[in-house]
């Protein structure tokens, strides 16, 4: 049951501006067990435990680092689909980005990135902080900032995009949007910051003024937002009409694999680009491989990823699940796929495949 939430953050507002049904999704609990975490995200968790660990020493800064780093495996080790990843060294870019976070963790504690700078004329400062739980807008609007203190609020990140991506631009945006929510929350303590930074492991810093104006706006559009969503969630109205679907919204929406709208729209939409494929499609057999935990599906899918027949996907029951009980003439959802160079599909490490029998159905209601 997708039910009304009192009040929003910067999470949810980033999850809202694609769709309205996405942020409804989020803010679910049992939700959680469909969605594939993503490794980068957990470099950039150990990040900012590490930032806010504030060490003294590169070893202290290592401890800091594999303490967080052990939490994430053990929460992952309990979740049906993270579980795939529990070795790190695996992990895109992991001793990458440890060692640049033990760098720049050492280098704040020495005061090389603690820079200080004045708070508006005439305000009282807030007390700093790091991931504070702090509420705006009559308790509506509610966040943790990364680092905050007198001068500037802080957001950290394992990596920036780079800037040859198609998306860099919105991803960067969707920081300062961000972060202009947070100097609310800041503002509404006594004291505005009057620097808003986005600090990455290498070293990297992004830094803009914090414009008052806009961070009112912002905090005003989410909140309608809010408003807006929980007005269709009370009326018990269908999941599909809270989604907005399209390549953006939908293109690495992590909760592509239950939602109705987005398989809807891949059908009405034969032919869509998406990041990472997607496909339904019948079971046809199943092929058991030599070592008890290799095995192929045999597919038939439809829509564009279809085209070049029946398909066959090597799965691992480690990786990917134990599908090889399930009977031919079951219809599956592969979500987060691979495309080879002859338009076909293949599973690699992020690839879910789930039973359309056991998707749960999307309800909307009040509590």
């Amino acid at each position: 049951m997708l039910t009304p939430t009192a009040r929003t953050s910067p999470t949810l507002w980033s999850h809202m501006r694609l769709c309205s049904l996405r942020a409804a999704l989020s803010i679910n609990p049992d939700v959680d067990s469909w969605v594939l975490h993503s490794p980068r995200a957990w470099l950039g968790t150990a990040f900012h435990r590490l930032m806010a660990g504030a060490p003294g020493d590169s070893s202290e800064a290592a401890s800091l680092w594999d303490g967080a780093i052990a939490k994430i495996l053990a929460d992952a080790s309990r979740h049906r689909l993270d579980a795939r990843f529990a070795n790190p060294e695996r992990w895109p870019g992991y001793y990458l980005v440890r060692q640049r976070a033990i760098a720049s963790a050492v280098g704040k504690g020495g005061g090389g990135s603690g820079v200080r700078r004045r708070g508006s004329p005439g305000s009282s400062p807030p007390a700093g902080g790091s991931e504070r739980l702090l509420t705006a807008r009559s308790g509506r609007l509610a966040g943790r900032p990364d680092q905050f203190d007198s001068s500037a609020v802080t957001e950290y990140k394992s990596t920036l995009p780079d800037p040859v991506r198609a998306d860099a631009a919105s991803i960067v945006d969707g920081y300062w949007r961000q972060l202009r929510l947070y100097a609310v929350l800041i503002g509404e303590m006594g004291s505005w910051p009057a620097t808003a930074r986005v600090v990455a492991a290498s070293g990297q810093v992004l830094e803009q003024p914090v414009d008052r104006p806009a961070c009112e706006a912002e905090a005003d559009a989410a909140i309608s937002g809010l408003d807006a969503m929980n007005q269709a969630l009370s009326t018990g109205c269908d999941s599909a009409a809270l989604a907005s679907p399209g390549q953006v919204a939908c293109g690495q929406c992590p909760y592509m694999a239950i939602c109705p709208a987005f398989w809807s729209w891949c059908e009405a939409n034969p032919w869509p680009e998406l990041l990472e494929p997607a496909a339904r499609g019948t079971l046809l057999s199943i092929d058991p491989g030599m070592d008890g935990d290799l095995y192929a599906v045999n597919v038939s899918l439809i829509g564009r990823y279809g085209v070049g027949g029946d398909q066959s996907l090597a799965l691992r029951k480690s990786v990917h699940g134990d599908l090889t009980g399930l009977a031919s003439g079951s219809q599956l959802r592969v979500v987060f796929a691979n495309l080879r160079p002859d338009g076909r599909l293949r599973a690699d490490a992020s690839t879910c495949v789930f039973s359309e029998a056991e998707i749960p159905e999307l309800r909307c209601g009040s509590v």
